[in-house]
């Protein structure tokens, strides 16, 4: 799938609080990326600035050569950017039918295909978005968010609280994404499960990139881990 974003000097922040410095960053097409580092050291911060939500303070973004910078939240979605976000976000009176008619473009991801790849959504199809449990409710997003057939889908803590045998569902539905050659970031703490998942990683510490590799650079270098990851 193609997907080709590349992140360069990037500043952004909240007001007068700066969070990035300078950060680089490149995806290619059907490439899975792990974007790692403790809490409060940018990660969603990097991912609502691409997304639109935030405002570029220096720097550029831009996805399949088409700058973002200055777009619209509604602007980067349609150019093929979804994101399942922390704290999932659904609209608590429309049902899970609803919510995957609504978002629905055409391509691979139909609504019936979504429930063959998530079955626990398929046997609540007609309850509302705050009847679900924690788990389907992140599942929903995660359908949600393919139901626009995206190009790149970002992931902002998918298995966050969940119980442990919704973050293997979810990590089993990763897993398929991959297969089927879906471009990713992923935001997760279980560093462990990224790196069967994922490409390459790059660490935020202070809202700057300290280090980026492949998986099997990650995986021999434990200090890494100690250093900016806590493990």
């Amino acid at each position: 799938m193609n997907a080709d974003l590349a992140v360069r000097r990037l500043c952004a922040g909240y007001g007068r609080s700066q969070v990035l410095f300078d950060v680089d960053l490149d995806l290619r097409g059907g490439e899975i990326l792990g974007l790692l580092g403790r809490n409060g050291m940018g990660k969603t911060t990097l991912v609502r600035t691409v997304m639109g939500l935030l405002p570029t303070l220096q720097g550029r973004v831009e996805f399949g050569g088409q700058a973002l910078t200055g777009l619209k939240p509604h602007q980067v979605a349609r150019l093929g950017i979804a994101l399942v976000p922390e704290g999932r976000q659904l609209f608590p009176n429309l049902t899970v039918q609803e919510h995957l008619t609504a978002f629905a473009r055409p391509g691979r991801w139909t609504p019936a295909q979504l429930f063959d790849l998530l079955p626990a959504l398929a046997r609540r199809r007609g309850h509302l978005g705050n009847q679900l449990s924690g788990g389907e409710q992140q599942m929903l997003a995660m359908a949600r968010a393919l139901a626009t057939n995206p190009r790149l889908l970002i992931l902002d803590e998918a298995t966050e609280g969940l119980a442990p045998l919704v973050r293997e569902e979810i990590w089993h539905v990763l897993g398929v994404l991959r297969e089927a050659g879906h471009a990713m970031i992923v935001i997760d703490k279980y560093v462990q499960r990224l790196l069967g998942l994922a490409d390459r990683h790059v660490i935020l510490e202070k809202g700057r990139v300290v280090w980026h590799g492949s998986s099997a650079a990650l995986d021999a270098d434990r200090a890494v881990w100690h250093r900016y990851l806590g493990i």
